[in-house]
């Protein structure tokens, strides 16, 4: 009896026991469209940022401050943005995809 207790316990705990992990934290986020009203040195070309680690978890934030970082200085938002899990042999990561903007150039709507 006693034999069958402490595997019994362990399972009863790994089943009950859970983690959560924070992905991102974030200052506005839509998956509706929004327009802005930007002038065209407002916006940057399409760019991409990637997080991947072997043996640690990824992190999303990092790869979205890489994609931000890769667009050039001035920057500091990305919209119409794409995010990606890849997943590759023995590695794990995020891929995001996006057209960075300077928000100190967006223009006040009378609206």
């Amino acid at each position: 009896m006693k034999k069958l207790l402490i595997p019994a316990v362990a399972v009863v705990a790994l089943t009950l026991a859970s983690c959560n992990q924070r992905l991102i934290d974030f200052t506005m986020i839509s998956s509706k469209n929004v327009t802005l009203r930007l002038p065209d040195d407002g916006k940057g070309p399409r760019t991409t940022g990637k997080e991947m680690k072997m043996c640690t978890a990824p992190q999303l934030k990092s790869a979205v401050d890489k994609a931000i970082e890769n667009a050039g200085p001035g920057y500091d938002a990305l919209i119409d943005g794409v995010v990606y899990q890849r997943n590759e042999f023995f590695r794990a990561g995020w891929v995001v995809e996006g057209t960075p903007i300077k928000t100190g150039k967006l223009k006040a709507s009378n609206n």
